[in-house]
C-alpha cells in the first residue's frame, strides 16, 4: 500500500456545526455545485442531525435527504454518513429491525460509507449496524460499507491500550476501516501519532482516517502527527476537512489550511503526498457557501476567550449546550438563579460546573450522546449548587440514569459510586444493567405501521414507519407530511443590507429639505463585493483575533505559520479597507467634499457623502461582531498598528477611507 493522504469532505458535519442543520436540501446542494470536482475522496452528505432536525423544521426528512444524496450520486462522489450505532440518529439503542431498515433505505439511495461509532468505544452497540451493512451488501447488492469508528480525545478513559481493544471488535465485525473520530476537538498530537502508528503495525490492510473539530485549535497539529505515523509506514492516510468557506469555528480544518501545512511539511515524502486539488472548483463555490453561511449566523457558536476556555476544561464540543435551550423550562431556571438572561454568561456557568463534575460523572467521552448528557448534570448541578441542595440528588429519570445505570453501553469504572447508586435508585434497579443489543430488543415496525394506521394511514412506507417509531410525535408529523400539511421552516431574513437592491438607481430619502434618491446599505454592500465578501472578512478578523489570543496549536517546525499567517491576514484586510473607495467610486458613489450644497443635486450628494462612511462602519461593525463580541474592534487595532509600521509613502497613498 503506498503512501498517500486523502481529504474528506465532511460537507454534513460542517453545516451542522455552523448553521445547526437550519438550510433545507435544496440550499445544501445548490451550495456545494462543485463538490465533486475538487478531488476529495469522499463527501459527508448525510448522518449526525441531518434526519430529525429536518423534521424538527417542519420538512419531510425523507425527501430531504433524498434530495442530497441523489444530487451527489449523480455526481459520481462517494458519499458517507455517520452514524450512532444502534443509537441510529437519536441518543438512545434502538431495536435491530429499525437499525436494518434504516441502513436498507440509506443503500437504496446511494450511501456508499457509515461511520459506525458509539461515544465510549463500547463495540456492543456497533454490532447492530455492522450486521445490517453485511446484509444489505449481501442481499440488496448495494456498495455500502461500514467504518469502525474509534472515538478519541485528551481524556483519562482514552488510552491507546484501550482503542486497540476496541479496534479488535470492530475487525471481528467486519468494518473495512479505522475512523478516528474527536467530536470535541479537544487532543494530544502525540495520541495521534502513537495511536495511528499503533493500528498501522496492529492492522496493516486497514485504512484509516481521521476526524477533528478545530474549535480549540488542536485538530491541524493532531491531523499532522497522525499523517507522519502513517507515510513512515508508507500507509494511507485520510483525513477529514471542509471547504475553506465552513472553516474554523466549531467546525472542521480547512482543506487550504491543511494542503498547506502538508505542502510545507520538511519531510519530502510528507509534503509531495498532498492530495491533488482542484482549487478552480473550490473557488467557484466560495461565494454560495459564503452567503449561506451568512444567512444562518445565528446559528453559529460566537466567539469567546473566557467561555472558550470554560469550553476548553469541559473538553465540551462547540454548541453543545445548545441542545438544552430545548429542554423545556431548563434555561429559565438557569436565568434565574444565575440572575441573567444572556446565554452566553449561562453557558460559561454550565461549561466551568462541567469541568467540574467531569471526574465524578466517569469522564465519559464528550460525543453525541455523552456531550449532552453532560452538559445536563452540569446545568443541574448548577442549579442544585445555588438552592445548596446535593447535586447528586439533583436528576430524575433521565438520559443521566439511563448513562449510569448501563442502559447506553459501558459505564466508566472512575464513576462517582454515590453518584452511580443514586441512578440506581432513579431506575429501580438493584445493580448495573447488562446491555441489550439492538437483535435482542423488542422490533418497533410493526406497533408504528399500529399507530400510522390508526391516523389514517392505511398502507405505510417502510421510510413512514422508521419516521413514525424514531421521531419525536413521529407518527402526527409523518401524517402531516402525507398530506400535505407539514410547514416547513422558512430561511430567516437577510439585514437590510445584505438584500439585493431592488431600484438600480437608489433609494428615496427624505433629508428635510427634499426627497432626494441615495444609495443605501444594500448598494454599498454590493458595491463592496456583496455579502460572501463580507462573510470572508468576517472570517479573517475572526481567525485573526484566534491567532492573537494563542488558539493555534501549530505543528512542530511549522511554528513560523503563526506570523505568515497574522502578516497575510492584516494585509489582506488592510488592502480590502484601502480599496473601500475606488469600489465606492466604481458603484456611482461620489468623492468626499468640504464645501456646503448648492443645489438639490449637491445636497443628495453630500447626503450621499455624509451617510456611507457611517454606514460603512456599521455594517462591517455588524458582520465582524458577529463572530464574536469586540472581534471589529481587535481588527482596526490591528490595522492601526499595522499602519504604524508601514513607510512613509505607503501611508500617504492609504486613501482617507478608515476600516469603518
Amino acid at each position: 500500500m503506498s503512501g498517500l493522504i486523502q481529504f474528506h469532505n465532511v460537507y454534513r458535519d460542517g453545516i451542522q456545526s455552523l448553521m445547526g442543520t437550519s438550510p433545507s436540501a435544496k440550499e445544501i446542494v445548490a451550495a456545494h455545485k462543485n463538490a465533486h470536482k475538487i478531488g476529495t475522496a469522499t463527501i459527508q452528505t448525510g448522518g449526525g442531525t441531518f434526519y430529525d432536525i429536518f423534521a424538527k423544521k417542519g420538512r419531510n426528512e425523507w425527501a430531504e435527504i433524498e434530495t442530497i444524496l441523489s444530487d451527489f450520486k449523480e455526481k459520481g462522489v462517494r458519499q458517507s454518513a455517520l452514524i450512532r450505532g444502534d443509537c441510529l440518529f437519536k441518543y438512545s439503542p434502538q431495536p435491530f429491525d429499525v437499525v436494518l431498515g434504516m441502513v436498507r433505505e440509506y443503500g437504496g439511495m446511494g450511501m456508499n460509507i457509515l461511520q459506525n461509532f458509539h461515544g465510549l468505544n463500547d463495540t456492543r452497540l456497533t454490532a447492530g449496524v455492522a450486521k445490517a451493512v453485511q446484509i444489505v451488501r449481501e442481499e440488496d447488492g448495494h456498495d455500502i460499507e461500514a467504518w469502525g469508528t474509534l472515538c478519541v480525545e485528551d481524556n483519562p478513559n482514552v488510552t491507546i491500550e484501550a482503542c486497540l481493544r476496541a479496534a479488535e471488535q470492530l475487525v471481528a465485525q467486519k468494518h473495512t476501516a479505522f475512523y478516528l473520530k474527536s467530536a470535541s476537538g479537544r487532543l494530544d498530537p502525540e495520541m495521534g501519532y502513537d495511536l495511528v502508528a499503533a493500528l498501522v503495525d496492529e492492522y496493516p490492510d486497514m485504512p484509516i482516517h481521521m476526524h477533528a473539530h478545530a474549535t480549540y485549535g488542536e485538530a491541524a497539529a493532531f491531523y499532522m502527527r497522525g499523517i507522519e505515523a502513517a507515510i513512515e509506514r508508507n500507509h494511507t492516510i485520510g483525513i477529514d476537512v471542509v471547504h475553506p468557506a465552513l472553516a474554523g469555528s466549531t467546525a472542521h480544518p480547512s482543506m487550504f489550511k491543511m494542503h498547506s501545512l502538508i505542502r510545507n511539511h520538511e519531510n519530502k515524502a510528507i509534503s509531495g503526498a498532498a492530495p491533488a486539488l482542484d482549487f478552480g472548483a473550490i473557488s467557484a463555490d466560495m461565494d454560495s457557501l459564503l452567503e449561506m453561511r451568512f444567512r444562518y449566523r445565528r446559528s453559529e457558536a460566537k466567539y469567546d476567550k473566557d467561555l472558550l476556555e470554560a469550553m476548553r476544561g469541559a473538553r465540551a464540543p462547540g454548541g453543545a449546550t445548545a441542545t438544552l435551550r430545548g429542554i423545556p423550562g431548563l434555561e429559565a431556571n438557569l436565568a434565574a438563579v444565575l440572575g441573567t438572561k444572556d446565554w452566553d454568561a449561562i453557558q460559561l456557568a454550565v461549561y466551568q460546573k462541567a469541568a467540574e463534575i467531569q471526574e465524578e460523572f466517569g469522564h465519559p467521552t464528550q460525543v453525541t450522546p455523552y456531550a449532552f448528557i453532560t452538559s445536563l448534570y452540569a446545568a443541574q448541578s448548577v442549579i442544585a449548587d445555588a438552592h445548596h441542595r446535593p447535586r447528586k440528588q439533583g436528576f430524575a429519570k433521565s438520559y443521566i440514569s439511563a448513562y449510569l445505570t448501563g442502559q447506553l453501553g459501558v459505564v466508566p469504572e472512575n464513576v462517582d459510586p454515590v453518584l452511580k447508586a443514586h441512578a440506581l435508585h432513579v431506575e429501580g434497579l438493584q445493580s448495573e444493567l447488562d446491555y441489550t443489543p439492538a437483535e435482542d430488543r423488542v422490533p418497533g415496525l410493526p406497533g408504528a405501521e399500529d399507530k400510522l394506521k390508526a391516523l389514517g394511514l392505511n398502507n405505510p412506507t417502510e421510510r413512514q414507519k422508521l419516521s413514525a417509531f424514531l421521531l419525536d410525535k413521529g407518527p402526527e408529523h409523518v401524517v402531516a407530511c402525507a398530506r400535505g400539511k407539514n410547514k416547513p421552516a422558512v430561511a430567516p431574513e437577510l439585514p437590510d443590507y445584505a438584500r439585493v437592491p431592488t431600484d438600480p438607481d437608489g433609494e428615496f430619502s427624505n433629508t428635510g429639505a427634499a426627497r432626494i434618491k441615495v444609495k443605501g446599505p444594500a448598494y454599498i454592500v454590493q458595491a463592496l463585493g456583496g455579502i460572501a465578501t463580507l462573510e470572508l472578512l468576517a472570517q479573517k478578523a475572526l481567525f485573526l483575533k484566534q491567532l492573537d489570543d494563542d488558539l493555534n496549536i501549530f505543528p512542530d517546525g511549522q511554528e513560523y505559520k503563526k506570523d505568515e499567517w497574522r502578516n497575510k491576514l492584516v494585509r489582506q484586510i488592510h488592502d480590502f479597507q484601502t480599496s473601500i473607495p475606488r469600489m465606492l467610486a466604481g458603484a456611482g458613489f461620489v468623492e468626499y467634499s468640504s464645501h456646503p450644497p448648492a443645489s438639490k443635486s449637491e445636497m443628495a450628494l453630500a447626503f450621499a457623502r455624509h451617510s456611507t462612511g457611517v454606514k460603512i462602519e456599521k455594517i462591517i461593525r455588524d458582520v465582524m461582531n458577529g463572530k464574536g463580541e469586540g472581534i471589529y474592534e481587535h481588527t482596526k487595532a490591528a490595522l492601526e498598528d499595522y499602519r504604524m509600521r508601514q513607510t512613509p509613502s505607503v501611508i500617504l497613498t492609504a486613501g482617507s477611507q478608515e476600516l469603518s
